[in-house]
């Protein structure tokens, strides 16, 4: 799959690297033209021995690349990433209105893209105003939006990225599970359990929430067991119960999240 990555932060390069990893074909933009053409080097700005070394070689593979030129691969791209949002003091989290601004530069190019993922930290309710504006400036509602809290603990690598304990999803309606069960098809295969919630739990669980990110259990029905012999009975139980995560209130998360631990 093609993918294109908004964003070479240190949480960019490392989902990059980790796509790439994974067997995907993935174009990083970094919007500084110099800034580019060290990482397509493999020059890293960061001391990360483990992530420079596979930086390396998937550049070297041809599975990852770093550009500045952004619309030839968005025209190749089946997902982008939006990986990074600019914020306006680096100690703030960015408004939604940054999140527009980032990515902004989807709607000047008819692209091959169906899915933006959302793995940057941003305010609950984000994901929902991208959609609306998506589908407001791009004349379509074939373009989903996913929040996706690749990195919601502490810590942040490139290990943790590609041997997650559980993947978080958020998003709305049936349409990106497809196109999602092709972009994990690596971790269905290793049986890693994958979460699917809305776009405001997903959310909440990146901004650091500690009473999210310490309370999903492994599932017996809401996680999606991903394997080859997965049912669609399954995916109809989750999809009833992933429900309760809809609302952002504190209280109604608690008890929501009680509610599936119990399910039995």
């Amino acid at each position: 799959m093609h993918i294109t990555i908004l964003g070479s932060g240190y949480e960019g390069v490392i989902i990059s690297v980790g796509l790439a990893i994974l067997g995907h074909t993935v174009t990083t933009i970094d919007v500084n033209p110099t800034r580019a053409r060290r990482l397509q080097r493999g020059m890293l700005s960061i001391n990360d021995e483990e992530l420079s070394s596979h930086m390396k070689s998937v550049l070297r593979e041809g599975q990852l690349r770093f550009t500045s030129e952004l619309e030839k691969c968005l025209l190749e791209a089946k997902v982008v990433v939006i990986s990074e949002v600019p914020s306006s003091d680096s100690d703030t989290m960015p408004d939604k209105e940054a999140l527009l601004r980032a990515a902004e530069c989807l709607t000047g190019i008819m692209g091959s893209f169906s899915m933006v993922i959302v793995s940057a930290k941003v305010p609950s309710g984000s994901c929902h105003v991208l959609q609306d504006w998506l589908n407001e400036t791009m004349y379509s509602d074939m373009i989903n939006v996913v929040a996706f809290p690749a990195f919601f603990g502490k810590d942040r690598n490139l290990n943790d990225f590609l041997h997650p304990k559980q993947i978080i999803l958020g998003y709305e309606g049936d349409q990106p599970r497809r196109v999602i069960d092709e972009l994990f098809a690596n971790s269905l295969a290793k049986e890693t359990s994958i979460c699917h919630v809305s776009w405001e739990t997903a959310e909440m669980m990146r901004t650091g929430v500690s009473m999210l990110s310490s309370s999903v259990p492994d599932y017996s029905k809401v996680v999606h067991n991903l394997s080859t012999s997965k049912t669609s009975t399954i995916w109809e139980t989750e999809m009833t119960h992933r429900r309760d995560f809809l609302s952002t209130d504190g209280e109604n998360m608690r008890k929501a999240l009680r509610k599936i631990q119990n399910v039995s």
